[in-house]
């Protein structure tokens, strides 16, 4: 039996590995390498994902939330989601997240979710199990044009009154 010399690494170097790469990085170039790989990328390392940027496509956004959350959501413990030019984004991710069981979650940070979504997640039994919610919106979005923005922090306070919440407006 041979060993790659990645099978002898500790599992502490391969988590230091993991954090320079990209979860989908990790899955495509690891995952299938052997069972010892596979078992510490599902079950054992703690994710602190990214999704979405300016670049992405959408099925680049449904593929990760599909794939990516599918196979780790486990083990997920911060989740930062940019839903700039995605029309539906947060229901994509909150799907994914309720499908997969994201029971460790408990940092989110949402960039540009519009107000009928954030209103979803207000809905959403994931944000109970949250410690921090992070809400950064554009210029351009329709949070900076409501008369009550201040309502929804109201609103996330007295349901989540736990929770550490910020948002902030007017992001260039």
């Amino acid at each position: 039996m041979s060993y790659s010399s990645l099978e002898i690494l500790p599992n502490d170097i391969l988590y230091e590995i993991f954090r320079y790469l990209s979860p989908v990085d990790v899955i495509q170039s690891f995952f299938s390498l052997s069972k010892r790989l596979s078992r510490i990328i599902i079950n054992e390392y703690l994710w602190h994902i990214r999704i979405g940027d300016s670049t992405m496509s959408l099925s680049m956004f449904n593929d990760h939330c599909q794939n990516v959350l599918k196979l780790i959501g486990g083990h997920v413990v911060s989740l930062r989601v940019i839903l700039i030019n995605v029309i539906g984004g947060w229901s994509l991710i909150s799907s994914s997240l309720q499908y997969n069981q994201t029971t460790l979650l408990k940092r989110l940070h949402l960039i540009d979710i519009k107000p009928h979504e954030f209103d979803k997640l207000l809905r959403n039994p994931l944000i109970k199990q949250l410690h921090t919610l992070l809400v950064d919106v554009t210029t351009s979005n329709a949070f900076n044009y409501l008369q009550v923005e201040g309502v929804y922090l109201v609103k996330v306070r007295k349901q989540l009154f736990l929770l550490t919440v910020k948002f902030d407006f007017l992001l260039c």
